[in-house]
């Protein structure tokens, strides 16, 4: 299958640069903070994730990169691997990393060292490739998921050393999930919205009222939860999944990442330079100044600080005094 437009692939791992863009870091809005360059060259970036300490970046080949300073310098971890890198999941001193080719890097070490996890012997006969896989979530210190590609999702309940499959009943290539306690949604290709409510024991379809690809999924309560999706797709539903209803956006892009602070407050970011934010659980939008025009795939928020992340190596910050 056809992967995903906008999980960005990009040039060999290499040294990593950081240059600020001579931006007031006490400044507030939006501001290009700096560009990730590896061996010379713009290196895309597919995730971000911020705990109001460490930002943690991952990308193409191989990219793995924290930040210590909030954000004015990075530095690589080089894991020997060139596999694109798709998502990052933070949970205390455990970090999970999922990419392309079925790779899963895991620490239990705040990121000191990584290991690899090989996922058990596939049947006799069996010829495709490893499935990429798009998105982790940890949902407590043991429980974790991961989706890919032919509706893989994949549950660990010894925090990530161990996987086993789900099925799932669809093979749509599975982008994103949200999980709150035992109750999980996951999104993907052609409207596709699968939802649990016993830790994935059971998968089934809820319908999404669209056929446009959907990129990411974002629970706010156990009833209340937002999906972006290509040609400015964002739904919205207030009884866990039961019925979404579109958001009306005059915006023609892809939308990607989204990141909330509280009940009331997020944001959402998109192709060319797109962020949108929320005052109101995601009933009303307003559009933010980005100052850029470079495509965004990843948002993550702490408090009145928040990071998002595209292609070419960007690495967007936003501050605002409280």
């Amino acid at each position: 299958m056809i992967k995903k437009q906008g999980i960005a692939k990009a040039s060999t791992l290499g040294l990593l640069a950081a240059a600020l863009c001579g931006v007031a870091f006490a400044q507030q809005g939006w501001a290009p903070l700096q560009t990730i360059k590896t061996a010379g060259a713009d290196s895309g970036i597919n995730a971000v994730y911020y705990d109001g300490d460490d930002i943690w970046v991952v990308g193409a080949h191989g990219l793995i990169a924290m930040s210590h300073d909030d954000g004015q310098t990075f530095q690589e971890t080089n894991q020997g691997v060139d596999a694109g890198l798709n998502d990052v999941y933070i949970r205390k001193n455990r970090i999970c990393i999922v990419g392309d080719a079925g790779t899963i890097l895991r620490s239990t070490d705040s990121g000191q060292s990584f290991v690899k996890i090989l996922r058990p012997t596939r049947p006799a006969g069996t010829t495709d490739a490893e499935p990429d896989l798009y998105s982790v979530q940890f949902v407590n210190e043991s429980h974790v998921y991961i989706v890919g590609d032919r509706g893989l999702i994949l549950v660990s309940t010894d925090g990530g050393a161990s996987w086993r499959e789900q099925r799932s009943g669809s093979d749509a290539q599975l982008f994103h999930l949200s999980f709150r306690g035992e109750r999980g949604w996951v999104i993907g290709t052609g409207g596709t919205v699968l939802h649990t409510d016993d830790a994935g024991r059971n998968w089934y379809p809820q319908r999404s009222g669209v056929s446009e690809d959907l990129n990411r999924v974002y629970m706010i309560t156990d009833r209340v939860g937002l999906i972006t999706g290509d040609n400015g797709t964002l739904l919205r539903t207030e009884n866990a999944g039961a019925t979404w209803e579109r958001v009306a956006l005059n915006v023609p892009e892809p939308l990607f990442g989204i990141s909330f602070i509280d009940n009331k407050t997020g944001w959402v970011v998109g192709y060319k330079g797109r962020i949108i934010r929320t005052f109101d659980g995601g009933r009303n939008w307003v559009e933010q100044s980005s100052n850029t025009s470079g495509d965004l795939f990843s948002v993550s928020f702490h408090k009145n600080r928040g990071y998002a992340i595209g292609r070419d190596g960007l690495v967007m910050r936003y501050y605002e005094k409280r």
